[in-house]
């Protein structure tokens, strides 16, 4: 059986794999806590333990706090070197809500560009700076995490989109590559129209399959084919247990030829409960089994 870290890069080259692999960007500080209390406050050996317990190839691991950089900067991560590690960042429009509101951050998108430009600059030396020290840390990837689209399309014009965000994707893109690692994009919501220009932007895997918005993987991997790959396609809260064992089957006999990383969509809390939860991790009810 092929190591972590090689499957998923055998997946997003679209080779064929033994087993499609399972990998989760987001696990929530309340469900490392609570199923591994004795490691609370070390968060590294935590997301160890989850990789284990839930038969992860690939974890993500979040890069925005200052906590993160501490921890980058002394090299902790390279405990999780076994598995393919994906730091996401926030990318420019999650930035600019935050610190201005939705309503001035959109209306800004058309009457005051410098609030995006100012963003953008110190996004781009953080990315370059956290690149750098993610690879000497052994991760495989940095995620753009950028909610740039609801389950009607983008949240500001396509236009807006073309002119003044893809350029500044494209830079982060090239400035993950520059670090040797691969480049992933994470939004909600339905990003249909824009996947060709990220796919020519230079990202390798998009996260999630949002299938609240109408996403649909066969049609997305029939149009795209493989020029990308997808990640997440499992909404465990909001399928009923029939449908997510379906799509998990259906899922598992299709990408077996790579081109999908099985995980759920919004990630993995206490918001979970256990039973579907096991569904697509059916290794976490071996663990339960041997609590």
């Amino acid at each position: 059986m092929l190591q972590h870290v090689e499957i998923i890069i055998d997946t997003l080259s679209h080779k064929h794999v033994a087993i499609v692999p399972r990998g989760e960007l987001f696990i929530g500080n309340d469900f490392l806590d609570y199923h591994f209390p004795g490691h609370k406050g070390g968060l590294v050996k935590q997301l160890q333990l989850a990789a284990q317990s839930l038969g992860l190839s690939l974890v993500g691991v979040e890069l925005n706090s200052e906590k993160s950089l501490t921890l980058l900067s002394d090299n902790v991560y390279k405990e999780l070197h076994e598995y393919f590690i994906a730091g996401y960042v926030n990318g420019p429009i999650s930035r600019l809500i935050e610190k201005y509101g939705f309503k001035k951050a959109m209306l800004s998108t058309r009457n005051d560009p410098s609030l995006f430009s100012d963003i953008s600059t110190e996004l781009m030396k953080d990315v370059e700076n956290k690149a750098r020290l993610a690879r000497a840390n052994g991760f495989s990837a940095i995620v753009l995490a950028d909610d740039i689209a609801g389950k009607n399309g983008l949240v500001f014009s396509s236009l807006y989109f073309v002119d003044v965000v893809l350029p500044v994707y494209r830079q982060i893109a090239g400035a993950i590559k520059a670090a040797g690692l691969y480049a992933f994009i994470h939004s909600d919501g339905d990003m249909r129209k824009v996947i060709d220009l990220l796919i020519e932007a230079g990202y390798d895997c998009i996260h999630p399959i949002d299938a609240q918005a109408g996403l649909d993987l066969p049609a997305l991997q029939k149009e795209f084919g493989e020029r990308i790959t997808f990640m997440g396609h499992i909404d465990i809260l909001g399928w009923d247990e029939t449908r997510t064992s379906n799509e998990i089957d259906l899922a598992e006999k299709r990408a077996i030829n790579g081109g999908l990383i099985l995980g759920s969509t919004g990630g993995i809390s206490m918001a979970i409960p256990e039973d579907k939860l096991s569904l697509l991790y059916p290794r976490w009810k071996e663990r339960e089994y041997q609590r």
